[in-house]
């Protein structure tokens, strides 16, 4: 009897705790199911969204390269930018199809659409105030948001405001990349601009300084560029920047 008396109150007493613990015992195992299940699923989505992206900017890196010599591949090529960016928005594969339309609408002579779509690209990165945790987040999520990139939009974009006459407005997106990334490039264009305005000591200046880095390089052709760049400054009548850049690349 007592072993009878004694199963009895263990089983009262699991009912008992079933029944004040069952609930929520069974939203908790439903839960831990939902995240492992959940995160599996997220993952493999994020895999198969990767690789899609990944193969559609295989395919418009190819017609980039195809595009100067072939009007299809041309509109082909805006096509699958404008697809990937609207797509893997957030993404660095979105960031660099964006970098490729501009060049694309450049080389099609659409300066104003280029700006444009640099500008865009801009105002998507991360500020310094958020940039960090943005950071973390899209870390999270597989995005990938970086100085370098903003850097080189940042120069693009000079280039193109000072093609379209807005030498201001190029200094500024200049003085807003920063100064580590892309120096060279950043100062050789300075100084296109400031000759261009007529500040020929300040360009003279960012010469000096983008001959410092370039004579650290392997590039002998940028370093020659430069050299003439800075001697043109001391001749009477200065040709233009561009013109040096025609008649470096003539033969």
């Amino acid at each position: 009897m007592d072993s009878y008396g004694t199963e009895e109150d263990q089983i009262r007493a699991i009912r008992q705790w079933w029944e004040r613990n069952g609930p929520s015992t069974l939203i908790g195992v439903g839960l831990a199911l939902a995240i492992v299940f959940g995160s599996q699923w997220w993952q493999e989505r994020q895999r198969s969204t990767t690789e899609q992206a990944s193969m559609l900017y295989q395919q418009l890196l190819q017609a980039t390269e195809q595009s100067t010599a072939d009007k299809v591949q041309q509109t082909t090529a805006e096509h699958l930018a404008r697809e990937l960016r609207d797509s893997q928005a957030g993404t660095r594969y979105g960031d660099y199809a964006s970098l490729l339309l501009a060049r694309l609408q450049v080389d099609k002579n659409e300066p104003a659409a280029a700006a444009a779509e640099l500008q865009a690209l801009l105002e998507r990165q991360p500020d310094a105030a958020v940039g960090a945790l943005r950071a973390w987040f899209n870390g999270l999520l597989g995005r990938h948001l970086d100085s370098q990139l903003g850097a080189l939009a940042r120069v693009r974009l000079a280039r193109v405001l000072f093609a379209m006459g807005r030498s201001d407005e190029a200094l500024a997106a200049l003085d807003a990349a920063g100064t580590e990334d892309f120096a060279l490039e950043k100062l050789e264009l300075r100084g296109d601009i400031l000759r261009a305005n007529g500040d020929t000591g300040g360009a003279r200046k960012a010469y000096a300084q983008a001959l410092e880095i370039a004579s650290g390089s392997a590039s002998m052709g940028g370093t020659r560029l430069l050299e003439l760049k800075q001697q043109e400054l001391d001749l009477p009548g200065q040709s233009t920047p561009q013109a040096t850049q025609a008649a470096e690349e003539t033969p």
